[in-house]
């Protein structure tokens, strides 16, 4: 879980309520790791993966309407824009 809350930016305890949550809502499992019994192995169910299936096509579909609206320099701007903000929240 460790390894987790570090590459998602937040406490070892967020991310076990958040796993918890998502384990309730069968989208994940966990199981131990079978070599170091310290470790938490985190994976999607056929649930976990249709949600993040579905999720994803919505933020394409974000994107696409989005990028209708927009002129190409205005799209550059906005790419640029999200990069920086990327930067910023991963500092």
């Amino acid at each position: 879980m460790s390894e987790l809350a570090l590459r998602m930016g937040v406490t070892k305890g967020a991310i076990t309520q958040i796993i918890s949550r998502m384990e309730v809502k069968e989208f994940v499992r966990r199981i131990q790791h079978p070599i170091d019994s310290r470790a938490t192995i985190v994976s999607l169910t056929k649930t976990g993966i249709l949600a993040y299936q579905a999720h994803h096509e919505l933020h394409k579909e974000f994107y696409r309407k989005l990028c209708s609206q927009l002129s190409p320099q205005e799209i550059e701007i906005f790419r640029i824009c999200i990069e920086k903000f990327c930067d910023i929240f991963q500092e």
